[in-house]
């Protein structure tokens, strides 16, 4: 064994009848240690327990990744591009042709997703994560041109159909799921927020009742009200929290303003003390102080008010309240 980077001089010596000599010495040196050849860096291998980073052609569903990068490869989705069942109302015209028009809703959206399995050790995962029945879990997907190219919705496994054939035993596992999602929309994956001031300060004054002579104050005049933009193509329903941090205020209420038309929510008889948090959902046409349903309190003119496509503004106000008095409006855009 020669040791490497060593040199060595080498004789031959040639023995036989009548021979016996030596070659001049042979002169050489031994290369030194190599480094071990790099490995390529071929990246995470693909497999369905691989993060969801949003890329383009990937979805997550129960924490199994769909798409580029997995064993779990989309092959077709379909349904988010088309139209839902309508609800009608329109009613029959009594001895005459022809329907009385009523207002159409959406019903729910079908989603069936076909996809190969190429993992034996992961199609279990796949079964388990797909299987009928629970709550309804957000579908999350990065398919470029869908409803902002980054979006979501909330469904439920439906049905699955699994073909076992000659391809099954390959190693390419065919498996069709059916979701069903009862919001028709599409949802923006990433939340939106705004924080909205009351317009006017009430300076912890109230206004009722009206003592003479009437003092208007001195307090600063309206506050702006930042944009809150719904970039998608339908209404989307915004959360509202308000937490007073000074003191406790007196009936709480919002103002949607777009493009010059105005839609107010208001509550009656409704005290939100310090640190308390209420919580108006607009969609679930809920409202809860500390998780307790106030519904009884909102007033019976109110809107229940979503935001339309493009931008508007939300307007807080308050019948009796400290300055400085915010709540948050949370939202998400949305597509049809």
């Amino acid at each position: 064994m020669l040791e490497p980077d060593t040199e060595y001089r080498v004789r031959y010596h040639t023995t036989g009848t009548g021979l016996d000599s030596w070659s001049e010495p042979v002169i050489f040196r031994t290369l030194p240690d190599l480094p071990p050849p790099k490995r390529p860096d071929i990246g995470p291998q693909p497999s369905a327990r691989n993060p969801y980073t949003g890329q383009p052609w990937t979805a997550r569903w129960g924490g199994l990744l769909l798409g580029e990068n997995s064993s779990i490869v989309l092959e077709e989705v379909a349904g988010l591009l088309d139209a839902p069942d309508v609800r009608t109302s329109d009613a029959e015209l009594l001895q005459r042709d022809g329907l009385t028009p009523g207002t159409d809703y959406m019903g729910a959206r079908t989603i069936t997703l076909t996809m190969l399995a190429l993992d034996d050790h992961e199609l279990p995962d796949l079964l388990a994560a797909f299987a009928p029945g629970g709550d309804e879990r957000p579908l999350e997907f990065a398919f470029p041109g869908v409803a902002g190219g980054r979006s979501r919705l909330l469904a439920r496994v439906r049905k699955r159909n699994v073909t076992v054939d000659r391809d099954f035993h390959a190693g390419r596992r065919r498996v069709t799921i059916e979701l069903l999602a009862t919001d028709p929309r599409l949802y923006s994956a990433d939340q939106a927020r705004a924080t909205v001031a009351v317009a006017v300060p009430r300076g912890g004054r109230p206004i009722f009742p009206l003592t003479f002579p009437f003092d208007m104050g001195n307090g600063p005049t309206s506050r702006s009200a930042p944009d809150i933009d719904n970039r998608g193509s339908v209404d989307t329903w915004p959360v509202v929290r308000l937490t007073p941090a000074t003191g406790e205020i007196r009936d709480p209420s919002l103002i949607l303003v777009h493009d010059g038309v105005r839609r107010r929510f208001a509550t009656r008889g409704l005290r939100v003390g310090r640190g308390d948090a209420l919580v108006i959902d607009m969609g679930r046409r809920r409202i809860t102080l500390n998780g307790a349903s106030r519904f009884g309190q909102v007033d019976p003119g109110s809107a229940w008010f979503a935001l339309p496509p493009g931008a508007s503004t939300v307007q807080l106000d308050v019948l009796e309240g400290p300055d400085g008095v915010t709540a948050d409006v949370l939202w998400r855009s949305a597509w049809m």
